[in-house]
């Protein structure tokens, strides 16, 4: 039985030139309940190919509507998809909102300090809604980079924020390619420029919980800046939008074990029903194999960063080409995720995909 779910489009919204925010209505509202920072696995078919991506919601659970924002990127298929061809009154195809990039809620935390870049404002904006709505008390600062002002996302929304929340909410706009006033804000948030702006603007020190939103370098870049400006690793929040590293360049290292060049059988739980996939330790993912096999398994990016193929081996160990979703303490507790993991050393191999 498929867990997807059918999303009727509502409301296009034309944010930039290359990006549109999606009002999205489900049958049913409280099968796709959320946290602010969540996202959502969307699937469309096109030009006959099964297509799925996720993208983080920007609404917030109080709202009572489902938004996203897909920017279209160079060769998409589904962004450009939805950034050209899709129409209101179509429909999508939606997993339960999912996600670890959550809205630290914690009755201590009130001051919030936030990073993100381009299309990363998605799932921060629905952070900063959330927090200043949910309680007086609380403080967030946000720098957001872009290329110009004209693409901006959420540019109108951002600015209304700001003038609601004029003493709790600051909002410093980073340009790359268009002249600024002030020459810290013009440019990427490199660790040097990050290390300035803890020195002139902000002191990390003065906030509780840290999030960032970007490609990879700059979440390195910040998170690198914030704790050598003394602030505590475990209170920072991160969540990828892309990754420079290429998918499947590791190579997995074949195992010493006998046949070690053949195939074996991995036995994949889904729904409460098991199949046996067949598949070699240094060939596709386990996940291709399943998908192979005619399983309706979940996935979305197949680069390691989404999370929504997580799985746990719950009998015998794999091991993953690339992992920057799963906590320490997951891959401690034999949570795999299925695009980049392989069978290795001795089975019997049990991955299971209902496991919470």
């Amino acid at each position: 039985m498929s867990k997807f779910k059918t999303l009727s489009v509502v409301e296009i919204i034309r944010e930039t030139s290359d990006c549109v925010s999606l009002i999205l209505k489900p049958e049913s509202i409280e099968e796709f309940s959320f946290i602010a920072g969540q996202y959502l696995t969307l699937r469309a078919t096109i030009n006959g190919e099964d297509v799925r991506r996720s993208y983080s919601l920007s609404s917030t659970p109080s709202e009572g509507v489902l938004r996203v924002a897909v920017k279209e990127v160079p060769g998409g298929k589904f962004s450009t998809f939805a950034n050209r061809s899709l129409k209101v009154g179509d429909t999508l195809e939606s997993l339960a909102p999912d996600g670890r990039f959550l809205v630290d809620e914690d009755s201590s935390t009130s001051n919030h300090l936030a990073f993100a870049a381009g299309s990363g404002i998605t799932p921060i904006l629905s952070i900063v809604k959330h927090v200043l709505s949910s309680s007086e008390d609380s403080r967030f600062a946000l720098f957001y980079v872009n290329k110009e002002s004209s693409s901006i996302i959420y540019k109108e929304e951002l600015a209304k924020l700001k003038d609601r929340y004029l003493e709790r909410f600051q909002l410093f706009n980073l340009l790359t390619r268009e002249p600024v006033e002030m020459e810290l804000f013009g440019g990427r948030l490199d660790k040097e420029r990050c290390e300035r702006i803890f020195k002139d603007v902000v002191a990390p020190t003065d906030f509780d919980v840290s999030y960032i939103c970007g490609p990879e370098s700059m979440i390195m870049n910040c998170k690198q800046a914030l704790i050598k400006s003394s602030f505590p690793e475990r209170k920072i929040k991160f969540e990828l939008f892309t990754t420079s590293t290429p998918i499947g360049g590791k190579k997995v290292e074949p195992s010493a074990t006998k046949d070690s060049s053949g195939k074996v059988d991995v036995q994949v739980v889904l729904d409460g029903v098991t199949t046996k996939v067949s598949l070699k330790r240094e060939g596709k993912s386990i996940l291709d194999a399943a998908l192979d096999a005619g399983l309706d398994a979940p996935f979305s990016c197949q680069g390691g960063v989404c999370c929504t193929c997580r799985c746990k081996m719950t009998s015998g160990t794999a091991s993953m080409d690339i992992n920057f979703a799963l906590e320490e303490d997951e891959v401690e507790q034999g949570y795999i995720l299925s695009c980049q993991s392989h069978p290795t050393g001795d089975g019997p191999w049990v991955m299971d995909y209902d496991q919470p």
